[in-house]
């Protein structure tokens, strides 16, 4: 095992089979947990300013600390929780809902052509769960 940095003011979270350290985004909406995925610049802040608008609360933005358990794979923050970084626009701070278990994971990804989201399921940590893919470009 190696330790892997969870945030620059903040400890570290060790990798193992059951806990990965993730570049993506994670907020509880409906009550369900959502883990938003997708490349650098791909949307993920913005789609997550969205859901907060719309009620969600954040869990984690940027680096998502998952842990799988008995109950399914959960999604918590790093260390310092409740900061979203908007591309151009800087880092702020908002309200944030600890850990979550997770529903859905959002990838957002260029699709050919495709107007509707391509449904899947994918694994992580051992956990499976459903996967909704998105083109970023033509959500609105």
């Amino acid at each position: 095992m190696t330790p892997v940095a969870a945030a620059s003011a903040g400890g570290t979270t060790r990798e193992t089979a059951s806990t990965r350290v993730v570049h993506a985004s994670s907020v509880r909406w409906l009550e369900r947990g959502l883990l938003i995925r997708g490349r650098s610049g791909a949307g993920k802040s913005e789609l997550v300013l969205r859901l907060l608008e719309a009620g969600a609360r954040l869990v984690a933005d940027d680096l998502v600390v998952l842990e799988a358990g008995p109950r399914g794979l959960r999604a918590r923050p790093p260390r310092p929780a409740g900061l979203l970084e908007m591309r151009g626009a800087g880092i702020f701070r908002v309200a944030a809902g600890g850990s979550t278990l997770l529903h859905l994971v959002v990838e957002l990804r260029r699709t050919a052509g495709a107007r509707l989201p391509e449904f899947a399921r994918t694994t992580i940590c051992g956990v499976e769960l459903p996967q909704v893919t998105v083109d970023p470009l033509l959500a609105s």
